[in-house]
C-alpha cells in the first residue's frame, strides 16, 4: 500500500479528533473516536495535531501490516480496494 494513501487517510482522521486539555503534565491530549488505542500528547493544540498525525500513520501502516480488516474509511476515504 502507497504510504500517500495512509497519509490521506490520517489527515482525514486528524480533522475528527477531539482535544482535551490536561493538568498533569500540562498540554492537551487528542483522540479520535472509533479509533482504539489512537491518541496523542503535547504541549499544545498545533504540537498535539502533529503528533496525532504521526500516531494515525504508524496506527494503520501497523494494522495493515499485521492483516488487520478494521480500519474504517473516514470522509470517504478507505484503506481497502473494496470498501
Amino acid at each position: 500500500m502507497e504510504r500517500r494513501l495512509i497519509v490521506t487517510w490520517a489527515e482525514a482522521a486528524a480533522k475528527h479528533a477531539s482535544l482535551r486539555e490536561i493538568n498533569d503534565p500540562a498540554g492537551v491530549v487528542a483522540t479520535v473516536a472509533g479509533l482504539d488505542g489512537v491518541w496523542a500528547q503535547g504541549a499544545d493544540a498545533g504540537a498535539v495535531r502533529a503528533e496525532l498525525l504521526e500516531v494515525l500513520i504508524d496506527w494503520a501502516a501497523l494494522k495493515i501490516e499485521h492483516g488487520d480488516d478494521d480500519i474504517p474509511s473516514i470522509d470517504g476515504v478507505s484503506l481497502y480496494a473494496t470498501r
